[in-house]
């Protein structure tokens, strides 16, 4: 039995050795596991060199139209959106009593304008006095006025696009009572539309420095946050406002095809800033969230495209705010980085791109 027991020890000491020798492996097979990351490339930009503004829809061709008469509303041919051409009749008022009124003034005037011309042919023969044929020759007057209101009237009661363009705004309904001279359709011209924003004397006095307007300027509408739409720029006022003290700004552009842009919607003009050089509109820019800090160094999680291991990077940061902050120096163009996730990362750490 003596002799059993150096056998069974030898054998629990190899067994406990085997299962520590284990431990060191399941580790290393830890560290080789691919950590999963959000990684962009590092790419220019100018948007740090853009300044963006609120803006208001105005046209450069719009007409608010109404009736000159009044009566009840017969006929209303278009819709808000309609396109419509130079001279298509939008809406008719009853022209019933019109016509009527019409028909009268006409007999009217014939008749003074035939009395008229017998005193012409009397006046000759010594058969009437002067007065008498000054008499009928105002008579005949008037009721030529009287005529040509008739026939203005008649005329008022239709309303005809005075332009091609857009129907913006209809403000009448079928069978309604219309008053003269209130808005009744709105109609929006070909001619193009307007921003207007309102610009600080700082940055107005700037941009009468530049030598060449700038080229590449924008807007985005609230209705259509995913539309760039190019703008140029138009005016200026000289004059502040007295309560702002901000000049106003026009910017002209078209509405791109399929997108129906109207007057008084809202939308953020972007444009250069015209306190940066050309030389320093186009960085390179990374999100904040890949820049870790070490004291007072920062730094970036820079990948390598083949080996897919990352190391740190030490870059310069251009002061400034915002989700996106400039590099100054450290990073290349297309560079690889990983963009957020950066605290649980390590020197020569293996990733791959994440994906949802």
């Amino acid at each position: 039995m003596r002799t059993n027991t150096p056998s069974l020890a030898f054998f629990i000491a190899f067994f406990l050795v085997a299962c520590d020798s284990e431990a060191p492996q399941s580790e290393t097979k830890a560290e080789t596991l691919v950590r999963p990351a959000k990684l962009i490339e590092v790419g220019q930009t100018s948007d740090n060199a853009l300044l963006n503004y609120p803006a208001v829809i105005q046209s450069r061709q719009l007409s608010v139209l109404s009736f000159e008469v009044g009566g009840k509303l017969k006929e209303l041919m278009v819709i808000e959106a309609q396109r419509v051409k130079k001279g298509d009749v939008l809406a008719q008022l009853d022209q019933r009593d019109l016509l009527a009124k019409l028909a009268s003034a006409r007999a009217q005037f014939k008749n003074a304008n035939t009395e008229y011309q017998r005193a012409l042919r009397l006046i000759k023969q010594d058969a009437i006095s002067s007065s008498e044929l000054e008499e009928r020759k105002s008579n005949r007057d008037v009721n030529k006025s009287e005529l040509e209101t008739a026939e203005k009237a008649l005329q008022d009661s239709v309303l005809v696009a005075p332009f091609s363009g857009a129907i913006a705004k209809v403000s009448i309904e079928k069978r309604q009572i219309i008053q003269p001279g209130k808005p009744a359709i709105t109609i929006l011209g070909k001619q193009g539309l307007e921003a207007k924003i309102n610009l600080p004397s700082s940055i107005l006095a700037k941009a009468g420095a530049r030598e060449t307007p700038a080229t590449d300027s924008y807007l985005v509408l609230d209705a259509a946050p995913d539309r760039q739409i190019p703008v140029t720029f138009k005016e200026a006022s000289l004059e502040a406002d007295e309560a702002t003290q901000t000049y106003a700004v026009t910017f002209a552009f078209d509405a791109p095809e399929g997108l129906i842009v109207l007057p008084g919607m809202n939308a953020v003009v972007w444009f250069k800033d015209p306190g940066k050089s050309s030389t320093n509109l186009s960085q390179l820019s990374v999100p904040l969230t890949a820049i870790a800090i070490d004291g007072e160094q920062k730094y970036v999680w820079v990948v390598d495209k083949d080996s897919m291991k990352v190391a740190r990077r030490d870059v310069v940061i251009e002061a400034g705010v915002g989700v996106n902050l400039n590099i100054t120096s450290g990073l290349e163009a297309e560079e690889m980085i990983v963009a957020a996730g950066i605290s649980s990362l390590s020197e020569g750490m293996q990733v791959r791109p994440w994906s949802k």
